[in-house]
């Protein structure tokens, strides 16, 4: 079956779409402790994401989780994101849950977070990254989905 990946990945100034690849393999294998440290603040916010996707509401998701980024204010990538959503939704099913992966902390401002979402035909991959701005506190900064949940498992 050829895989069709949704990627959309929102950078600072930039709008890139890429994938990330077998490094992941070798940073980190499964749920790990990392996502207990991540700021409760951040971990309310891609609950609230979660949420309303589970809600099937994926504008007012986007809407919530873009809060204070400036990215919100860039309608046609918003809308980008929020189609190539609802076409995941129509190839991978509805999600039906999520759990957290594991976070990655560069610095204490820039963090990426990951999680496996549960869809009703195949599981997705959901990768967040936030920056901790002096002004704006936690923005996002980036947000990809795709299909390339094997990348969660160590090669053994």
């Amino acid at each position: 079956m050829k895989k069709i990946i949704f990627v959309l990945c929102f950078l600072i100034g930039v709008s890139t779409a890429f994938s990330q690849g077998d490094e992941l393999q070798s940073s980190f294998g499964g749920r790990s402790d990392s996502y207990k440290k991540v700021p409760q603040e951040l971990k309310v916010k891609t609950s609230k994401f979660f949420n309303f996707l589970l809600d099937s509401n994926v504008t007012d998701a986007y809407n919530e989780l873009m809060k204070s980024s400036f990215l919100v204010a860039q309608n046609d990538k918003m809308k980008a994101l929020e189609n190539q959503t609802h076409k995941a939704f129509e190839i991978y099913g509805l999600l039906k849950g999520f759990e957290p992966v594991n976070a990655e902390e560069i610095t204490k401002s820039f963090i990426r977070l990951r999680y496996i979402g549960l869809h009703t035909k195949f599981p997705m991959r959901w990768i967040f990254t936030f920056y901790k701005s002096p002004s704006a506190g936690w923005i996002v900064t980036n947000v990809k989905f795709d299909d390339l949940t094997e990348y969660y498992f160590t090669d053994e």
